[in-house]
């Protein structure tokens, strides 16, 4: 029987990093070389570069995410200007600080999606978003439950052709997916597809950690979604020494207030912010700086636990 551990959308989360870690090793996973899955978007917060550190060390199969895309755009000099300047932007300038060239390096070599081969067991597809795109997100058909999830979190899927269909091309019987920050799994055709939820970000209305065991038992693949309390005033007090609450400005505290509640805060802060540019004439894209000042201003934070200052 081989266990591996899935992780995915860290976001640099380490106390809920360490937290997962732990029960995986508890639950019969070697944590060496070949154990740990990672579906991208590991970096993303306070201590996005020892996350990728500890991951890295672990000798994780891991892949990049969207958020690894941006940085690396942003290094490249390939991202929009406004990414240099904007404080909607702060946090990707704050968590580029924090890498040296051997963690861009390490960064841009890890593949955008991969198969993983374990002995004795059949192959697995691991992608980001979807098989296609690193940004779409995989959303189940039925399953009211969960597709609740979804609609709470404001997430619709841009392609709403049946799950199947969008995983049709995948050759391998188990897809393993991210992005969403939304746990759940679904037999798709001849496809298992399975999302772990998010190790440091969840927003489907449940702050643990998320992660998923994978064990080859019996001929298949069988899978079991785990979460995992940890320790969220540590996480606050990592954000707040290092500087990240301080430079990352109403995004970062977005974040971490998603991080506190369970909740999709930053999405949520992007969508105000959209709903005030559209009224100006305006888009996400081209936002003028005093708009998002507003948002910032406007935004209800105490929806999200914040009182002006701390944590409610």
């Amino acid at each position: 029987m081989r266990r591996l551990a899935v992780l995915s959308d860290v976001h640099g989360n380490l106390p809920a990093l360490e937290a997962v870690l732990d029960d995986a090793h508890q639950h019969g996973v070697g944590l060496g070389p070949g154990s740990l899955l990672v579906a991208g978007d590991s970096i993303g917060g306070s201590h996005s570069r020892q996350v990728v550190e500890r991951l890295q060390a672990l000798g994780a199969w891991a892949i990049r995410g969207n958020n690894e895309d941006y940085l690396l755009s942003y290094h490249r000099r390939q991202a929009p200007a406004d990414w240099y300047t904007a404080s909607r932007w702060a946090p990707i300038r704050y968590i580029y600080s924090q890498f040296d060239a051997a963690g861009l390096d390490y960064l841009a070599a890890l593949p955008p999606q991969r198969v993983v081969v374990v002995d004795g067991a059949l192959p697995l597809r691991v992608v980001h978003g979807s098989p296609r795109d690193p940004i779409e997100h995989l959303v189940p058909d039925g399953g009211a439950a969960v597709v609740e999830q979804f609609r709470r979190a404001g997430i619709r899927p841009r392609d709403p052709r049946p799950l199947a269909e969008l995983v049709a091309g995948v050759a391998e019987p188990l897809l393993i997916c991210g992005h969403s920050h939304i746990a759940w799994q679904r037999q798709a055709g001849g496809c298992l597809v399975v999302n772990p939820g998010s190790v440091g970000a969840p927003i489907n209305g449940d702050w643990r950690a998320q992660y998923a065991l994978l064990t080859w038992h019996g001929g298949r693949w069988q899978v079991e979604l785990r979460a995992v309390a940890y320790d969220r005033a540590r996480m606050w007090a990592d954000a707040k020494e290092s500087g990240f609450l301080a430079s990352g400005g109403a995004f970062a505290r977005a974040c971490m207030l998603g991080n506190q509640t369970g909740l999709n805060a930053a999405g949520a802060l992007v969508t105000h912010s959209v709903h005030l540019a559209i009224g100006a004439g305006h888009t996400w894209d081209d936002m003028p700086e005093e708009i998002w000042q507003e948002a910032a201003a406007t935004f209800d934070w105490a929806a999200y636990g914040w009182d002006g200052e701390e944590v409610l």
